[in-house]
């Protein structure tokens, strides 16, 4: 039989490489995208059964996607990354989503869901996924060493963190999945006795941006999202 096709859209590079990984160890056939573009680029071109869409950062957009692809009622649409509470994943089953996953969804339950969907589809392999023989490094999450001064990936890789990055990347460690506004994040380092002012919101963009960069030169993709409206998100599967 032949295995199950699936096509992951997923800004965030590691997370995307992550489940490729995790899903490839199930025997599911799995490529990854980043954008819609991408997206319907790759469905034109290649036949899948499945369609996993991390659609955190779209807004509107997500919803009118998924009633897009919805069109093709052969296909599973499986929805990840929605942030908006139970009426946001209303909103994705009714625009025709086969199931909407909390964020951040969980690699294994993932691939359950489509082995499950992937029981109406003829001829395609369904055999339950057992997970004690994947490889845990996929499993990984990110965490803080050393007092909270080195942030370490799922991959090993280490960070050195400025004052500024570690109360950031701490505020966001502490939620994570969830979002944390701008203000809040600069009324906790105006608070820190060792850091004092910052210079307002923007400020915040600005670390960001420089810890983003910084993860990038150490050979990571650091999986912190900017949320429209409100602030940033730190995706820690």
């Amino acid at each position: 039989m032949k295995p199950l096709n699936v096509l992951i859209m997923a800004p965030d590079a590691t997370i995307r490489e992550q489940t490729v990984a995790v899903f490839s160890q199930a025997g599911i056939a799995a490529e990854g995208c980043a954008t819609p573009l991408e997206l319907f680029r790759q469905l034109e071109s290649e036949h899948y059964d499945a369609t996993v869409l991390d659609i955190n950062e779209l807004g509107e957009i997500g919803y009118a996607l998924v009633s897009r692809l919805r069109a093709s009622p052969a296909l599973g649409i499986v929805v990840t990354g929605c942030t908006a509470g139970v009426e946001g994943r209303l909103r994705c089953l009714q625009s025709g989503a086969d199931i909407c996953l909390q964020h951040p969804a969980d690699s294994r339950e993932l691939t359950c869901v489509l082995l499950a969907l992937a029981r109406r589809l003829p001829g395609r392999s369904v055999e339950p996924a057992l997970f004690s023989d994947i490889d845990t490094k996929f499993a990984g999450r990110w965490e803080m060493r050393d007092q909270n001064w080195t942030l370490v990936s799922p991959a090993g890789v280490s960070i050195s963190l400025s004052a500024n990055e570690r109360l950031v990347v701490q505020a966001l460690l502490e939620v994570a999945g969830h979002a944390v506004g701008r203000a809040e994040l600069n009324r906790k380092l105006e608070s820190d006795t060792h850091v004092g002012r910052t210079g307002g919101a923007r400020s915040i963009d600005v670390i960001i941006s420089r810890l983003r960069r910084k993860a990038e030169l150490a050979g990571a993709t650091l999986p912190i999202r900017t949320v429209y409206g409100s602030g940033y998100l730190f995706a820690n599967p």
